[in-house]
């Protein structure tokens, strides 16, 4: 069974960079695996996915050997870390986890016993892994599997240290835009305002205390290398939405430098 290479590069301490798929497509997600990205997260939380998709996507960003899948669960309910962790997902990244309660839940339903509740099945698992069967699989994925919890709300803030200290959790991923909400500020994945600085501050001290990687969701590539030089290992990026608009203007802003053309000067 292969290595998760995600997971070695956070224990190893270098970086891991990824992306976020937002929309519900399995040629974007093939597109988007062999563009050199460590890992790509299928969103579910905020995605038009469904457990048949998700399947489809985590296998073909898996096939493509160069990328690890995961998948952002829509809520933190057992049967979405059965369909996640059944594709062959090499993590799952888990929204809004608020308390010891959620954090505990998060790693009992990804791990087989006896490290966890994790039901037995799935036709599909091994293959992503490279395994050569279904008891090869089970027997290896519990020390490969990435649990990654989002810190994102004035509760989990409330409760760092009885979340981060769960054993089982790998990555504190910080969810910028609800954890400005959260704090009574307008949603944005990157601010210098106080109460947000110095509650990155708060979660970076609490994962350095349990030796857990740091995670954050980031606009673009400028955003991502700021949040690199801050100490972030696990960081996102770009998001296939963000590449597709972002490009789509560029080039139809080049255009309109063209005399004759719609957005041109020279009519």
């Amino acid at each position: 069974m292969i290595e998760n290479v995600v997971k070695s590069r956070l224990q190893r301490g270098e970086l891991a960079l990824g992306a976020w798929l937002n929309l519900p497509s399995l040629a974007v997600a093939r597109l988007m695996a062999r563009q050199g990205f460590h890992w790509l997260t299928v969103d579910a939380e905020h995605g038009a996915q469904h457990p048949g998709l998700i399947a489809e996507m985590v296998a073909t960003i898996a096939d493509s050997g160069v990328c690890a899948p995961l998948v952002r669960l829509p809520t933190n309910s057992v049967e979405w870390y059965k369909w996640a962790l059944d594709a062959g997902a090499f993590g799952v990244v888990v929204p809004m986890v608020n308390n010891r309660e959620d954090a505990e839940r998060a790693v009992s339903w990804s791990r087989y016993p006896p490290e966890g509740m994790r039901s037995i099945g799935g036709a599909f698992a091994h293959y992503a892994w490279g395994a050569a069967n279904r008891a090869d699989y089970a027997a290896a994925v519990n020390r490969e599997l990435l649990v990654i919890v989002q810190i994102e709300s004035a509760q989990a803030l409330a409760n760092l240290d009885e979340i981060l200290s769960v054993p089982g959790i790998d990555v504190a991923f910080v969810g910028p835009n609800d954890l400005h909400a959260q704090l009574g500020l307008a949603p944005r994945s990157e601010s210098d305002e106080p109460a947000f600085v110095a509650a990155l501050e708060r979660i970076k001290a609490a994962a350095r205390r349990y030796n857990l990687a740091l995670g954050i969701y980031s606009s673009d590539g400028v955003a991502a290398a700021q949040r690199v030089r801050e100490g972030f290992q696990m960081v996102s990026i770009t998001s296939d939405v963000a590449s597709l608009t972002a490009g789509a203007l560029h080039n139809l802003t080049d255009a309109g430098q063209v005399p004759g053309t719609a957005h041109g000067t020279g009519e």
